[in-house]
């Protein structure tokens, strides 16, 4: 999707069923988050940007980890994510950095230059029309010698939790209109030549990607049907299903059932995700 398309997603009822699905991606993503704020090298950090902070429960751990003194800016284009970010703020403690949120589009808001120390994101930067100019315009918000850490999936092949229940849907379903190339998206950032390319073409140097495999703990349900349901809400399945008629339900459902068996144990499935940890420092 385009940028435009993207704010119109995020602001509608996609954007409002995200935000009241976001305390359970907050704890299905908490692995990513807590590898990423130890990979980012948070010393002498004083001042942090936040790009596509959601529904912020990253952007809090963040101002925990920088304490009072700071602060952190949290930016997103969805009013309803930002609204759940904003109740956060309350369960912020004294010993916690300032911390805020602004509903504005990354790659083109005018940042006052040089006014942050770190560029921070947890999956909030794939998603960009042209990903060169927005990191562009990101470098500019970061002060000379400050640091860029961010996470980003790997190809799909390398995270079940998505390719699994992926594979067993589109078995009953129309497949979905290939993106083109290097397309905003989940995976658009998979490549590290290509990330490489976009970050040292916007002006980062010592840039770093460091692979990291984790088991996401994608659902605890008292049954394997109820885990099913609420990876088809929340994971990449969610939008193919969106309009499908009851009968395509019937048989997608039992599907990813079948495929997702061996991951469900006491109630608790778990697969395999894996990410890149990038980090770059502007000159």
């Amino acid at each position: 999707m385009s940028n435009a398309e993207q704010i119109e997603y995020w602001n509608g009822e996609a954007g409002k069923r995200w935000a009241q699905d976001d305390d359970i991606m907050a704890r299905l993503l908490l692995p990513f988050s807590q590898a990423l704020l130890e990979h980012a090298s948070l010393q002498d950090c004083r001042s942090a940007l936040d790009v596509g902070c959601g529904g912020g429960s990253q952007s809090l751990m963040l101002a925990q980890r920088l304490g009072a003194g700071a602060r952190v800016l949290g930016v997103d284009i969805s009013a309803p994510m930002l609204d759940v970010a904003r109740a956060r703020i309350t369960a912020a403690g004294d010993t916690c950095a300032e911390l805020d949120f602004l509903e504005a589009d990354a790659a083109s808001h005018r940042f006052t230059p040089g006014d942050f120390d770190l560029l921070f994101s947890r999956f909030g930067v794939m998603f960009f029309d042209d990903p060169q100019a927005a990191f562009a315009n990101l470098r500019n918000a970061l002060a000379a010698g400050g640091r860029l850490a961010f996470c980003c999936w790997q190809a799909m092949k390398s995270n079940d939790w998505t390719r699994i229940p992926l594979q067993a849907a589109l078995a009953h379903l129309p497949p979905p209109e290939p993106p083109p190339p290097n397309a905003p998206g989940p995976f658009a950032f998979a490549d590290p030549e290509r990330v490489e390319s976009i970050l040292g073409g916007a002006g980062f140097t010592d840039i770093s990607l460091q692979p990291f495999t984790t088991t996401l703990r994608i659902s605890e349900a008292p049954t394997l049907a109820d885990a099913v349901q609420e990876l088809a809400r929340i994971g990449p399945v969610s939008r193919l299903l969106q309009g499908q008629e009851q009968g395509v339900l019937d048989k997608v459902f039992p599907a990813m059932e079948s495929a997702l068996l061996p991951y469900y144990n006491k109630g608790v499935l778990q697969l395999p995700g894996a990410v890149w940890l990038v980090t770059a420092r502007n000159a």
